[in-house]
């Protein structure tokens, strides 16, 4: 009889050690938000967990490099948009130079805003960014343009550095100054310079004037093709920005799922396990009363 008695009570021990053990895990659960307390509560959700840590992390620098980027594409297609008002300016100045009726001293005030438009391009080529650094030069501080004593224009070498955005993804988020200024071996600075001083000097008459305009015409659609460029990895920003957000916010969703806490659910078992716990310690105290067990003990 002694046998039956203690698996009795075992058992009776056991369950209500287990309920307890079950409610104090609720009672946790619910006052910390999280379901799990150590990886070796479930180590497969443990696992991705630390993988979705992982990527939270590096969708956390992608972001940032995104928006950097973002601004710089920004300001490059601010800066050139500046450079085609300047060089439209000059074609316009310019066809007024190919009149033939205009007098060399006409010719020499429109010579004088052509020099000036070069100083502007050459300023806008010297831009610095938003990190203080030449919009279109190199890194180590070197200005883009560098105008010679002797009048001349050279374009420090630039390897543009891409941007990762993703994995195994890079954008290239400014662009070098030879591009912007250059075509076809001409140099649009120096076009215009010999312009300017051919007008002021008086040397340079109508002939001139029209050979000028096509590079400056050509010059023109140079810097709307270095635009539509800029544009296109500016777009791809804006959707990679987007498709982040939306990744973030689904990665996010699947961690809460296997780690969060679903409150209500908690509570509404809290007070299950509660209610059966109390039944079972009644049970088990209005048992161990009755004569017969005294008897069997």
């Amino acid at each position: 009889m002694q046998v039956p008695t203690t698996l009795f009570y075992d058992g009776l021990s056991k369950r209500m050690s287990g309920l307890n053990a079950r409610a104090t895990e609720l009672q946790t659960q619910i006052a910390t938000g999280k379901k799990l307390k150590a990886p070796s509560d479930d180590a497969v959700a443990s696992q991705q967990l630390a993988e979705f840590k992982r990527r939270d992390a590096d969708a956390g620098v992608y972001g940032r490099n995104m928006t950097v980027a973002g601004a710089l594409l920004k300001q490059t297609d601010s800066t050139l948009d500046a450079i085609t008002l300047q060089i439209q300016r000059a074609i316009v100045l310019t066809t007024q130079a190919g009149n033939g009726t205009l007098t060399p001293e006409s010719r020499a005030v429109i010579g004088t805003e052509l020099a000036a438009i070069v100083d502007q391009l050459v300023e806008l080529g010297n831009s610095k960014d938003i990190r203080g650094e030449p919009l279109f030069g190199s890194a180590d501080g070197t200005k883009a343009v560098q105008r010679a004593p002797d009048g001349s224009f050279s374009f420090v070498a630039t390897k543009v550095s891409d941007i990762p955005v993703g994995d195994g993804q890079t954008v290239q988020a400014t662009e070098s100054a030879s591009r912007v200024f250059e075509f076809g071996g001409t140099n649009i600075l120096a076009v215009l310079s010999t312009l300017a001083t051919a007008l002021q000097s008086g040397t340079g008459g109508a002939g001139v004037a029209s050979d000028a305009l096509d590079e400056l015409n050509a010059a023109d659609d140079q810097v709307n093709l270095v635009r539509t460029s800029v544009g296109a990895r500016a777009a791809r920003i804006e959707l990679g920005q987007a498709v982040l957000v939306e990744t973030n916010t689904d990665r996010e969703e699947l961690r809460s799922a296997l780690e969060d806490t679903d409150v209500t659910a908690a509570i509404t078992e809290l007070q299950k396990t509660l209610t059966v716990l109390q039944a079972t310690q009644a049970s088990f105290t209005k048992m161990t009363s009755l004569s017969l067990f005294n008897y069997l003990r």
